[in-house]
């Protein structure tokens, strides 16, 4: 397995103190208080090996892709082609319909974390957390909220508090403004000329390049943990070094639903595992491209997935599982 775990919690406690989601706050608050805590950081002879690595798989999709029509690759497309290539051509918009409650409550609790981030103005309840949505023009959760009717949006926003209110309440009060605490970090990478981009979104974004601190991703999950979240978070990693020329020191990931918080160092292996994760979704997709069947992967998500009844492997799968 790439790199290490300096923590892995989940529910009840952990070794830093805390219980459940309040872990996170313990944890961010110790690593914010001294950075030494979060170790030295990669770069230079790693990171051009991760790229060397990728522009090799983005020159397997020449022909593919231009500039002008790029391949586009973001967490949730590496993913996709990598657990199922066939379900990864279905409408992205019809994938998450499945498990809406739980994406609106992750969006939810990953707002109201943001504004706790960005200081103590606004105070990170639910409500203020659905009105940031709406403030930065995504507006999915205010209507979700108006489709299902009073009854059933009074008891989502109960759910939301429950699973925001804890992690809030050990949230640092104020984080040092030289960390430069950033929300909604964009993060892009172009290959083999602009024909391959991967790109990114981080939650939180504190320190690294130019505040001279260690850099530390902060990501958020309002759903059960389960081992993408650790995935996403070797991407963004990647990413970000690439982008800054030396990557994150250390990752902090939390899964509001059941507690679960891990922090993990970002190592030359877990740097290199990731850019091999998207170096084979670029050759995926190139195999595609290029007329070869999209073979298909079953798994818990055919349950969800729209190409099922045209799929007998998902069918399969499916029916078996029930």
């Amino acid at each position: 397995m790439a790199g290490g775990r300096t923590q892995f919690a989940r529910g009840a406690g952990s070794a830093t103190g805390g219980t459940g989601v309040r872990t996170i706050g313990v944890v961010l608050a110790a690593l914010l208080g001294d950075p030494s805590r979060l170790g030295q950081p990669v770069g230079g002879e790693v990171l051009d090996e991760a790229r060397a690595i990728l522009d090799h798989a983005a020159g397997s999709g020449a022909g593919s892709w231009s500039a002008d029509e790029p391949l586009r690759l973001a967490k949730a497309s590496v993913r996709g082609l990598l657990e199922c290539p066939r379900r990864s051509l279905a409408d992205p918009d019809l994938l998450d319909s499945g498990d809406l409650t739980n994406i609106v409550l992750g969006q939810i609790v990953d707002a109201g974390a943001k504004l706790a981030t960005l200081g103590p103005a606004v105070p990170p309840t639910v409500a203020a957390a659905c009105e940031y949505l709406v403030a930065i023009g995504d507006e999915r959760v205010a209507d979700h909220l108006l489709d299902v009717g009073a009854e059933a949006a009074e008891a989502l926003l109960a759910d939301a508090a429950a699973r925001l209110d804890p992690l809030v309440a050990g949230w640092p009060a104020t984080i040092d403004g030289q960390w430069w605490p950033r929300v909604e970090e964009p993060v892009r990478l172009r290959l083999a000329g602009g024909a391959v981009v991967v790109s990114g979104k981080l939650d939180i974004l504190l320190g690294g390049p130019p505040t001279g601190l260690p850099g530390l991703v902060v990501e958020l999950k309002g759903g059960q943990w389960h081992d993408s979240v650790r995935q996403d978070g070797h991407l963004y990693a990647l990413l970000v070094g690439l982008r800054d020329g030396v990557a994150p020191a250390a990752v902090l990931s939390i899964a509001a639903a059941d507690g679960a918080t891990q922090l993990e160092p970002i190592r030359p292996e877990v740097v290199l595992h990731a850019a091999e994760r998207v170096a084979t979704a670029i050759e995926t997709a190139a195999a595609i491209a290029a007329g070869e069947p999209a073979r298909a992967c079953p798994g818990s998500y055919c349950a969800f997935c729209p190409l099922r009844p045209g799929c007998p492997e998902g069918t399969a799968a499916h029916e078996a599982a029930a």
